[in-house]
């Protein structure tokens, strides 16, 4: 016989209990299914190393050539160094670090091969992730692509102590798009009117999109003592006065017939030359760098700081 409730309705045969349309025998059956529901747990906390573009507004800046040289004296100081050709159509960091490879990053891009398959061990010290030469289209990736290559820096990025990211000049949306998801930008110009024109451009582009609040200038191929600090201070005040980004002075380079006599096949120049004038500049721009981008060591990202979720943010808005 039912109890009755105080209020003349008969009293459920389980008080206690939730009510269940499919009867006394369904209580709980979703439980006993599925499982308690819980909440989904908080995003663990990724580690990865911290990602420098180097960049330039035109071409024939020296913007390789100091991205090779950095990583080479990155690895001097024990730090597990990759550098990423990202020049993807036109890229030459393969000679100027004296080394062939068989793959590239369009076999990644194109998913026909993982990112840890074309690594290049170079002989003096960093890996080397090759870009494509002479290959038309890489110079305008597809969306599918630039994701891919947003997964392949993040997979790299968990593996290294420093990632370098040797950006094609100019502002294709590519090349933005690369500066954008780094950690430091690092922008090479030249005291010519033209350099610095295209390198103010970078630096406008960059203010606008919001992507970083910080750029590192190495003015290069500096024909006189002080020059290369005058410069900087031109950009500076240009970019005080138009924009809110902050500009860094990490040095400059002076003009050296060193390097522009290399030839394919020949050693860098910090190898061969240690105590020029050249590599003692590029030594200090190298310190000066770990100082503002570093320590180049894994560190923590919370969700949404990633590489590969800053890659996939600024995708949507270049």
């Amino acid at each position: 016989m039912l109890r009755r409730s105080p209020f003349g309705a008969p009293a459920d045969p389980q008080p206690n209990s939730k009510r269940s349309a499919l009867g006394p025998r369904g209580h709980n059956v979703f439980e006993r299914l599925f499982g308690h529901a819980h909440p989904a747990p908080p995003p663990a906390a990724l580690r990865e190393a911290p990602i420098v573009a180097i960049a330039s507004g035109k071409g024939g800046t020296g913007k390789s050539f100091l991205a090779t040289s950095l990583a080479v004296l990155l690895h001097a100081r024990a730090l597990r160094t990759a550098i990423v050709d990202c020049d993807f159509g036109l890229a030459c960091d393969h000679l100027l670090l004296g080394v062939k490879p068989a793959l590239h990053l369009q076999h990644v891009l194109q998913r026909r091969a993982r990112v840890d398959e074309i690594l290049v061990a170079t002989p003096h010290g960093p890996t080397l992730v090759p870009g494509a030469a002479g290959v038309r289209q890489m110079a305008r990736l597809t969306d599918a692509e630039l994701e891919a290559f947003g997964k392949a820096l993040a997979t790299l990025a968990a593996t290294y102590d420093a990632i370098l990211l040797d950006v094609g000049a100019g502002l294709s949306p590519q090349n933005v798009l690369t500066c954008c998801a780094a950690d430091f930008v690092v922008l090479v110009t030249q005291p010519e009117i033209a350099a610095l024109t295209d390198a103010y451009a970078v630096i406008k582009t960059l203010a606008a999109l919001g992507a970083c609040k910080r750029v590192g200038v190495v003015v290069n191929r500096v024909l006189e003592p002080g020059h290369g600090a005058a410069t900087f201070e031109k950009l500076r005040d240009v970019a005080a006065r138009h924009t809110s980004l902050e500009l860094c002075d990490l040095g400059s380079v002076p003009d050296d017939p060193l390097v522009t006599q290399r030839r394919l096949g020949q050693p860098p120049l910090c190898v061969t030359e240690p105590r020029s004038p050249t590599v003692h500049a590029l030594v200090e721009i190298r310190d000066r760098l770990a100082e503002l981008a570093g320590p180049f060591r894994a560190r923590d990202r919370a969700a949404g700081e990633d590489v590969a979720a800053r890659f996939a943010e600024f995708q949507r808005v270049v």
